[in-house]
């Protein structure tokens, strides 16, 4: 028979296994996001778009 331990246990894995994925998920999301905001700053020879970006992210008022 299964016990309370082990549903708790289970459940503690599956937990910190989700926290992982996701980290992962979000590390490569804004990972490719750098390198697109990079490349086009290389490429143009300013920041211009990194401040066009912070621009778009910022909360309106």
């Amino acid at each position: 028979m299964v016990d309370i331990l082990s549903y708790s246990l289970v459940m503690v894995t599956c937990f910190c296994f989700g926290l992982i994925v996701s980290f992962q998920v979000a590390h490569i999301h804004y990972a490719k996001k750098l390198t697109t905001l990079v490349r086009r700053s290389v490429s143009t020879k300013t920041i211009a778009p990194v401040l066009a970006e912070y621009e778009t992210l910022k909360p309106r008022k």
